[in-house]
């Protein structure tokens, strides 16, 4: 049986904990607090580093609770404030499969498991950090994943909770050795290098393009933006991508389906603010029955991360 936290999964607590059907305050605040840095680690590590993720997306909440000895149920916020951008469906469809993989490892009690699943040491290690801590945060109280059965009023077991042994997460944690810079340099910047392989297996790297430091940057991502007498209070960062092509700055947010160009870093950023404050005002003078799926959509998420107007 699929575990599924857009539903709700319940946790049952046994043991002296939970044997009068109820759970001291602390506890269930711990616990919670665990299952939830769990949940946000998944997200932050596991999902694509090339879309931007909102961490609020993945907020839970105690949505239910249940006697057979003490039976909490927790689901992802279905706040409407709690959730921005196109795809957080899609990411907490994502995150709960993840997270029902690793619940499925603790069952079998083999936590050697991780490694395959997370063969990056950069993914793996502060993930088994929280799981560690999410699994030992019961103490020696059991702890298992079960369904519930309204109509028989009934516990289903599904996924137990084993003890997670710090020798086994140390053997999974692996020191992340950055790579030395090479000592002698031209100059800083970015660029963008092809690399190809010889017969002979040697390996041959050559400059595509170059941009100095001081004349390109990668991201833009502003929390106020400034038009003539308006200003823009953002809720979080909005990340854009920031880059050269050709003569032309180019600053573009896809989720907003914003672009802004310039022959300056500043004309860029300026046409950018121009655009933002142009659809701001123009979708929210509309009525949402004339909108597209798509302006709505972008009405929506501009709606949601404007904290105010000054």
């Amino acid at each position: 049986m699929k575990m599924d936290l857009n539903k709700g999964v319940f946790i049952q607590i046994s043991g002296e904990v939970g044997k009068y059907n109820t759970l001291p305050i602390d506890f269930l605040v711990k616990f919670a607090q665990e299952l939830q840095e769990l949940i946000k680690t998944l997200a932050k590590y596991d999902l694509p580093s090339n879309e931007a993720i909102n961490l609020d997306n993945f907020q839970i909440e105690l949505t239910d609770f249940k006697k057979g000895s003490a039976v909490p149920k927790f689901a992802f916020s279905q706040r409407t404030e709690k959730l921005t951008g196109i795809n957080w469906q899609v990411h907490r469809n994502a995150i709960n499969d993840k997270f029902e993989k690793l619940i499925e490892v603790s069952n079998k009690g083999d936590y050697s498991q991780l490694k395959e699943i997370y063969p990056e040491p950069s993914k793996r290690n502060p993930i088994v950090e929280q799981f560690y801590g999410f699994t030992n945060a019961f103490g020696t109280t059991p702890v298992s994943f079960v369904d519930y059965e309204e109509k028989q009023n009934k516990v289903i077991p599904l996924y137990k909770i084993n003890k997670f042994k710090s020798s086994i997460k140390k053997d999974l944690t692996a020191e992340i050795i950055e790579e030395k810079p090479f000592e002698e340099s031209v100059d800083e910047g970015f660029g963008k290098i092809k690399t190809t392989t010889t017969k002979s297996g040697k390996k041959k790297r050559q400059i595509m393009s170059f941009y100095s430091k001081k004349n390109i940057a990668l991201e833009f991502a502003p929390e106020v933006i400034i038009v003539e007498d308006r200003k823009y209070i953002l809720k979080h960062p909005l990340r854009c991508l920031f880059e050269k092509d050709d003569d032309y700055f180019v600053i573009q947010n896809e989720m907003l389906d914003i672009i802004g160009t310039g022959l300056t870093e500043d004309d860029a950023e300026k046409s950018f603010c121009e655009e933002f404050d142009y659809i701001y005002q123009r979708y929210n003078a509309l009525k949402d029955e004339q909108l597209t799926q798509k302006i709505f959509l972008a009405k929506t998420i501009l709606n949601q991360i404007v904290v105010k107007v000054e």
